[in-house]
């Protein structure tokens, strides 16, 4: 903390970058989902959903995201779902991507297992919606169609551009401590270690994947030469600077758009399909 604030040009240059990095993201999902929704609610109900995950053990902000979404934007639950859960694959996919590149320039033993495994996902993304099995099911029909149409557009390479910049903007916080501990470290090495770190994050059972990340970050810092303490000792402040900007810019918008825990709670129960069970549960009792 004490280094944090006592090197406020790099604390600034981080708060803008990250900053940036949420912007971008609100961006792409409002050219995806909709540009007829204020661009205020893509942004809060992603703000709200890095508080709960920073905030509760499990990863369950989308459920709020997809609420706050819901709500504000005047789309149906299905939609708002929809929309979120593509926004997650994309955000999975440029991920994985960035941390193939790097793993095949770096000549791990794995390298290969990482580019077939990212090859196979994206020819099936791509060619799900024709494959005969899918047309089985109508509903996945329907989003597999929607979701095409949408990325073989024009503004498919937008909102890849606009993710993949914003993952690129994010690696500018690990970029700042790294400068402030003084490592000699390249930038798109630091982009690779940041995509790493929060693939590796996809499920986690503490509030903000506190030790998946420590763990994850040093390791990947360590694969590219740091001394394992240093890198450690990164991926602490890196991660401290993120707790307290998602408090912050969390703390921002229960300010500009108030909501109730209880309202919250309805959503992530709902996404974990908990309501869902309740609901029925509750039916037989009624019968």
């Amino acid at each position: 903390m004490e280094l944090l604030f006592h090197q406020p040009n790099w604390l600034a240059f981080m708060l803008i970058v990250y900053l940036a990095s949420f912007l971008f993201k609100t961006a792409a999902w409002r050219i995806y989902a909709g540009q007829e929704v204020k661009f205020a609610v893509y942004f809060h109900a992603i703000s709200y959903s890095l508080l709960v995950n920073h905030i509760l053990p499990i990863k369950v902000g989308d459920g709020v995201r997809t609420g706050i979404f819901m709500k504000y934007g005047g789309k149906s639950w299905e939609e708002a779902v929809h929309s979120v859960a593509v926004m997650r694959l994309l955000d999975m996919l440029i991920l994985a991507g960035i941390g193939g590149i790097g793993i095949v320039r770096m000549g791990l033993p794995s390298s290969w297992i990482w580019v077939t495994l990212l090859a196979c996902s994206t020819v099936m993304l791509a060619t799900a919606h024709y494959l005969p099995v899918i047309r089985k099911f109508p509903f996945v029909v329907k989003h597999s169609a929607y979701f095409q149409l949408k990325m073989l557009s024009g503004k498919g390479l937008v909102i890849l551009g606009l993710i993949t910049l914003s993952w690129v903007l994010e690696a500018g916080v690990i970029f700042a401590v790294v400068q402030m501990i003084g490592l000699q470290l390249g930038s798109m090495a630091l982009v690779w270690a940041n995509s790493m770190t929060i693939a590796g994050q996809i499920f986690h059972i503490t509030p903000g994947g506190i030790g998946t990340y420590e763990s994850t970050m040093s390791g990947s810092l360590a694969l590219l030469g740091i001394d394992g303490k240093d890198a450690y000792r990164a991926a602490l402040l890196s991660h401290t600077f993120k707790f307290l900007f998602a408090y912050s810019l969390g703390g921002y918008s229960l300010l500009r758009m108030p909501l109730h825990w209880r309202e919250m709670k309805t959503w992530i129960r709902r996404v974990t399909g908990q309501t869902k069970s309740r609901s029925h549960s509750k039916v037989r009792k009624e019968d």
